[in-house]
């Protein structure tokens, strides 16, 4: 009995000792990477201890049993070294801009991209761009390449017919050859604008709660999922279209040939058939298709970043709605509305080319879909594939205009809350701010031509209507899958 009594009372003194170690555990930084083998050397002497105690006690109580029974398990079955401990800090979100859009940088950089260095860094003060660096020459390969198939393609379409539905294939390899120069001189801006932005962001309220502090991220990584997504069902039904195709209307015996033959024909216009420069023709395209619609994605993640600033100035005047507030909170508000509109300024000077290069990509795309879906299709296949391609388009072009419009409509929303302020609690600096929402035009452009804003989703809807009733006019009915 004496010899049960000590070694449960020496169990007990075990099992605080792993409670101990485990909350320590739980508060080391990140990165620590735990073990049995790591342990401290009278750690593991008291582990084989238990080794040979257990097994020789077998008149031990319930409690005693089930808590040699634990120390026994965790005894024989250590941690696998290597492998890190998730800690409470890798799934909480600071907020920031740069942390939230790392992700897309991320999958940007797989598809030669944005060759920034330091995405994933904890701060901007991490990321760099440098040509001579794997990632640049990586992207400046691509685009040298994209050039060359954009040759390949104006060859053969100055070669054929001349029509607005037979330059498609050319205006869009000129618009990713445009997008992927874009993407790489706004590389070299990136870090410097990420810095910029991070000192925005600590100028504004302070997040009241994790989920605010988490909204961001979570917004941004939703969209990029659902978007990304719906790019790659959409080109994977079009390889479906084109395989169908393929067989219906066979150019070569081997349908694969077949396939590569319509797929990459502005290649094979030039050279002969070889499989190498097929499946290297291919993965060029399914590169630029994600460039495509990686544009406008990036675009919409820049409107979202720049509302969110607005929507936390909003949120800290909900807080003190109808309440008396001294003037020194007023000239802090204003100076952090005057902060974001310097922001979206810098931002708007590095990303308007693409914003002008995506808005006229799905102006004609738009316009040439709708003109195409006057014609009979061929088969099943083709009638999915061309309607939810239709539909993508449609519903990303629309997704483009209010996720960047949405910059402006932030921005005039504190009008709402100034308007309540009371009389007792007025300042001049509430008029000072109240003058510069109303007088000026906060929101992002292209190249300075025209102002994204709610009221453009309309005019560009107008203008779509125009252009396709100036084509139906030219419009004959064809087969657009014929065999010629």
């Amino acid at each position: 009995m004496h010899k049960s009594f000590l070694s449960y009372t020496f169990l007990k003194r075990i099992v605080r000792y792993l409670k101990a170690k485990k909350i320590t555990e739980l508060q080391q930084d990140d990165g620590r990477k735990n073990s049995v083998n790591r342990q401290p050397q009278q750690h593991r002497k008291r582990l084989q201890i238990i080794n040979g105690i257990l097994p020789a006690h077998r008149n031990l109580s319930i409690k005693q049993t089930t808590i040699a029974k634990e120390l026994y398990e965790q005894s024989r079955h250590p941690k696998v070294r290597g492998i890190k401990r998730g800690t409470r800090a890798d799934f909480i979100h600071n907020g920031s801009f740069h942390e939230a859009v790392g992700p897309l940088l991320v999958i940007a950089q797989c598809f030669c991209l944005m060759p920034v260095r330091g995405i994933l860094a904890p701060s901007p003060k991490g990321l760099s761009f440098r040509w001579k660096s794997f990632r640049t020459w990586y992207c400046i390969l691509y685009t040298l390449v994209t050039i060359a198939d954009t040759g390949f393609t104006i060859n053969m379409v100055v070669k054929g017919v001349l029509d607005v539905r037979n330059i498609e294939p050319l205006i869009f390899h000129v618009s990713i050859l445009l997008a992927s120069i874009s993407f790489l001189r706004l590389a070299g801006k990136w870090p410097q604008l990420m810095r910029k932005w991070q000192r925005v962001e600590r100028n504004m309220p302070p997040f009241q709660s994790w989920s605010e502090r988490e909204a961001l991220a979570v917004r941004v990584h939703k969209v990029t999922f659902v978007l990304i997504t719906l790019s790659l069902t959409e080109h994977l039904l079009s390889t479906i279209s084109a395989i169908h195709f393929a067989n219906y209307c066979p150019s070569r015996v081997d349908p694969i040939e077949s396939y590569f033959m319509t797929v990459v024909s502005h290649i094979f216009f030039v050279f002969d058939y070889s499989t190498w420069l097929a499946w290297f023709g291919k993965i060029l395209n399914v590169l630029m298709t994600f460039g495509w619609s990686y544009m406008d994605v990036f675009l919409m993640i820049i409107g979202i970043g720049l509302s969110s600033l607005f929507e936390q100035v909003q949120n800290s005047l909900d807080r003190v709605r109808g309440q008396v507030m001294p003037e020194a909170y007023w000239t802090r508000t204003r100076l952090q509305y005057r902060l974001i509109c310097d922001l979206i300024e810098q931002v708007d000077s590095a990303v308007s080319a693409l914003t002008v290069l995506s808005f006229a990509n799905n102006l004609y795309f738009v316009c040439i879909q709708l003109l195409k879906s006057m014609n009979t299709m061929p088969s099943v296949a083709h009638f999915v594939y061309f309607y939810a391609s239709l539909s993508f388009l449609l519903g990303r072009t629309l997704a483009v205009s209010l996720y960047l419009s949405e910059v402006n409509d932030r921005s005039r929303e504190p009008l709402k809350i100034i308007k309540q302020v009371r009389k007792e609690g007025f300042h001049p600096e509430i008029d000072r701010l109240a003058h510069e929402i109303g007088m000026d035009t906060v929101a992002l452009t292209g190249l300075q031509f025209f102002n994204i804003t709610r009221g453009l989703v309309l005019t560009v809807a107008g203008t779509i209507v125009t252009y396709e009733l100036v084509l139906i006019q030219f419009h004959e009915d064809q087969n657009l899958w014929n065999c010629n």
